[in-house]
């Protein structure tokens, strides 16, 4: 669908955008508002959505709620939570992209695989993993900040005989019931992969680096009278994507300013893990070291319930070797397990 052709090898558009994600996808749109027409998309992917169309590990989610992770210009009525599931995220990209009737421009399974510039034609020449070439007056980079997957440097890695997946490569046929599951990394990715697969897992071994400061995640679904509502009144939809918008942004003083002015955060976030740990062991192993919003802050209301169940442990002695089919740590305690997830996010650029 939408993929290069023989006869389009020597084509020339005014503008190449690199990345059919939500940067993509958005300046598409602003150019075709603008006039412009003579442009595309490329697109590594077989489908349009960019992390979204990636990502599918079990609870991917947004931690953004749903009205604020939207286009302003492309407002959704119909979100079925608050804060919305991978697959409701990417389904909407799909339709703003037809709303706007920009699938023409779009080319699904090309990956930039060169790009220079020729100053004798004054215009890009880029080359995709096919070995075909397009020309361009202008290049937009909207491959987004997290698009590639970082594999930790862990001795033995290689080696491991068993089932080894990384959360942004998830296999959809993957089966983990009754398994012995070990997950590496406890961020973003982790704190929804963990309870999903919790219960049916025969054991989970966490394993975490650094511990992380967790709000708890107000999820809610929003019901059809509400739904309904925003299609009769766009302007409601608008005030309430206003206030979340307003409610993030007074974080900002407590994050860049004074630390002093994050005292309601480190409150909660303390709050939160007293109330679901009550063992003060894991709960100490669990209480970060640096000051709130030194990392990313994470949302989760099912993360610590996760961690206390009886075939869970979470494991904070660094992880010395991989082995055939277990992580030995560097205490030399050896775990035999049948999968291995890295959930160690991504590459940032």
């Amino acid at each position: 669908m939408n993929q290069t052709t023989p006869a389009e090898r020597s084509q020339h558009v005014r503008i190449a955008i690199i990345g059919a994600g939500f940067g993509g996808i958005g300046m598409a749109i602003r150019l075709a508002q603008s006039g412009e027409r003579n442009f595309v998309l490329l697109e590594q992917a077989e489908g349009v959505g960019g992390t979204w169309w990636v990502n599918r590990y079990p609870g991917c989610a947004c931690d953004v709620p749903s009205h604020l992770y939207s286009f302003s210009f492309a407002s959704n009525p119909n979100w079925s939570r608050r804060f919305a599931p991978r697959r409701e995220i990417q389904s909407y990209l799909e339709r703003t992209l037809d709303q706007f009737g920009l699938r023409k421009h779009v080319r699904l399974n090309n990956r930039v695989q060169s790009m220079h510039w020729d100053e004798s034609a004054l215009h890009w020449r880029i080359t995709n993993q096919h070995g075909r070439t397009l020309t361009a007056d202008f290049v937009v980079s909207a491959i987004g900040g997290l698009s590639r997957p970082a594999w930790p440097d862990i001795p033995g890695l290689e080696n491991f005989s068993g089932r080894l997946l990384h959360s942004q490569h998830w296999d959809d046929t993957t089966d983990l019931n009754d398994q012995r599951v070990a997950v590496i990394g406890t961020g973003a990715s982790a704190v929804q992969l963990v309870p999903e697969i919790a219960d049916r897992v025969r054991r989970l071994d966490v394993y975490q680096r650094t511990p992380n400061w967790i709000l708890p995640r107000p999820d809610r679904s929003i019901g059809p009278r509400r739904r309904a509502l925003y299609r009769r009144l766009p302007w409601l939809q608008k005030l309430v994507r206003f206030g979340i918008w307003l409610n993030a942004e007074l974080r900002v003083p407590g994050l860049l300013w004074s630390r002093k002015l994050a005292w309601g955060h480190r409150l909660l976030a303390a709050w939160h893990l007293r109330r679901q740990v009550p063992d003060r062991g894991l709960r100490n192993t669990l209480t970060p070291g640096y000051d709130i919003g030194c990392k990313r802050v994470l949302l989760s209301s099912n993360y610590y319930p996760a961690l206390m169940q009886s075939n869970v442990e979470l494991i904070d002695t660094p992880i010395a070797r991989i082995e055939n089919q277990a992580v030995i740590d560097q205490n030399g305690r050896s775990r035999a397990i049948d999968t291995l997830i890295l959930a160690t996010g991504f590459r940032a650029t």
